[in-house]
């Protein structure tokens, strides 16, 4: 597969756990060759009127997104929506809960820190003076800021992965609600990066059959370093249930230079890019 730097349909700023501001994302982009751009900030479209107006000033095409976690089977899901229309009152009111549903969990992964002997209510307060909305990431931040672990992959492994002492279960909208609410801003509902989820075959098989019937139209098939492997499955996932194919880097920070913004291969042969076709 040849490499191909001219689209990025799932990237994250400092509105939920980027780390460049969307004005930034988009001149990165723009360095890197990048003529197609969407800004898929994690249950938020705060960032994307801030991305627009730098898109329009350097010449790229910024198609508005949103990354929504949902839940189907007591498993979360994200779904990407793409070419969304950001005035969307309904879109809006999802998101809304979404965010509530974040600050709680914050707080309660904190209070449960705190009962461990970590300082709970300072960790909270550093998650809340981070922009945008908090995100497990923000506090495995804040607990390597404060020297309780060495590296923010320890945090999850000690304190906040599942079954460890900060864990609490997040609680998603079901997978179709979050499906219609995309649909019902105009935009495309993509799988993001459909071989994450801790799946059997038979249950991926379900869970995209599940999502075609919700109105899901697309999933990843290119995402960040994964390779040809990885890609021909997705591939072969999409065509046997009807879905188109999207690309994405799930780009969040420049110092990972393993996950350069936009440096993607071609999509395998056989099936119909989302960036094609009627809908967008």
């Amino acid at each position: 597969m040849i490499l191909d730097a001219g689209i990025d349909l799932h990237t994250h700023s400092t509105f939920s756990d980027g780390s460049l501001a969307p004005t930034d994302l988009v001149e990165r982009a723009v360095l890197a060759g990048i003529g197609m751009l969407a800004l898929t900030d994690h249950d938020t479209i705060a960032g994307v009127e801030e991305a627009r107006l730098a898109a329009g000033r350097l010449g790229i095409r910024l198609v508005p997104g949103v990354e929504i976690s949902a839940t189907w089977r007591h498993q979360s899901i994200h779904v990407l929506g793409l070419w969304i229309d950001p005035a969307s009152q309904r879109l809006q009111s999802v998101l809304d809960g979404q965010a509530e549903r974040r600050r709680e969990r914050m707080r309660r992964i904190c209070a449960k820190l705190s009962r461990t002997g970590l300082p709970g209510d300072a960790l909270l307060a550093a998650v809340e003076s981070c922009p945008g909305l908090p995100t497990r990431s923000h506090l495995a931040a804040a607990l390597v800021a404060g020297g309780h672990v060495k590296r923010e992959e320890d945090a999850f492994r000690k304190f906040l992965g599942a079954g460890k002492p900060g864990h609490v279960a997040p609680e998603w909208p079901p997978l179709a609600e979050v499906v219609t609410a995309i649909r019902n801003a105009g935009g495309i509902a993509s799988m993001a990066h459909p071989l994450r989820y801790r799946l059997s075959s038979g249950a991926r098989g379900r869970l995209l059959s599940e999502f075609a019937e919700a109105g899901g139209s697309a999933i990843e098939v290119i995402t960040g370093v994964n390779g040809a492997q990885h890609a021909h499955a997705c591939a072969a996932l999409a065509r046997k249930f009807g879905l188109r194919a999207s690309i994405g880097s799930d780009f969040h920070h420049p110092q990972l230079a393993w996950n350069p913004l936009g440096r993607l291969a071609k999509l395998p042969g056989g099936i119909e890019p989302v960036w094609r076709g009627p809908e967008p």
